[in-house]
């Protein structure tokens, strides 16, 4: 069995009088206040008065069952450097229609980061790194196929790409900050309106926090 239906499977073994779309939700969230409170002090206290408060809602064997998902999804980024949770979000059929929600797929992702790449690549070899800013990022699948592009002509994406991502939902921002920071990109990610420039949260990954 794969690890994206590992996953759903583990999931869906949750729910009873949770739905899907709330469980999902919930790790997804679960996952972000564990990756925050190991660095981010200024939000330490507020997070992990979040995060008692949803896994509250769980019994003691849900609660394992969440950390099993965190750490396979951490191995099948190690096997794979893909959007797994855009991949297992479209596949549990979670996406806002209304919305007009539609994640890029990943072949999709990794043509266009190929597209780019000889700019790029440009930059970096003359500035030493490059600053990349995605306005509507999704669950990360652009900025995870740059890092994979990236990662197959030698260059770091740890040392050598910082990201400020933004999105007006906080699920899928979380997403992607949660794969951003298992890569351990540097980024900046913000629930956010780019169009009225409001911004609802900030979150940074471990190693922005370390390296920024």
């Amino acid at each position: 069995m794969n690890k994206k239906k590992e996953i759903i499977n583990k999931l869906q073994s949750i729910t009873g009088k949770n739905s899907i779309g709330g469980v999902f939700n919930d790790w997804i969230h679960l996952m972000a206040y564990t990756l925050s409170n190991t660095l981010d002090r200024k939000h330490q206290k507020e997070r992990e008065a979040l995060y008692l408060q949803t896994i509250a809602k769980y019994t003691m064997v849900q609660a394992v069952t969440f950390s099993e998902c965190l750490d396979l999804l951490v191995n099948a980024m190690e096997s794979e450097t893909i959007d797994w949770l855009g991949e297992i979000y479209m596949e549990l059929n979670l996406a806002n229609k209304s919305m007009g929600q539609c994640f890029t797929p990943n072949h999709v992702a990794r043509l266009m980061a190929e597209l780019s790449l000889p700019s790029i690549i440009a930059e970096i070899e003359e500035k030493g790194r490059i600053h990349y800013y995605e306005p509507c990022c999704g669950s990360g699948s652009m900025i995870i196929a740059l890092a994979s592009a990236l990662k197959e002509k030698e260059y770091n994406s740890q040392t050598k790409l910082t990201i400020h991502c933004e999105d007006l939902d906080q699920t899928c921002l979380l997403m992607c900050y949660v794969q951003l920071s298992i890569l351990g990109i540097k980024a900046k990610c913000q629930v956010k309106n780019t169009l009225t420039n409001e911004v609802f949260s900030t979150w940074l990954t471990p190693f922005s926090i370390l390296f920024g």
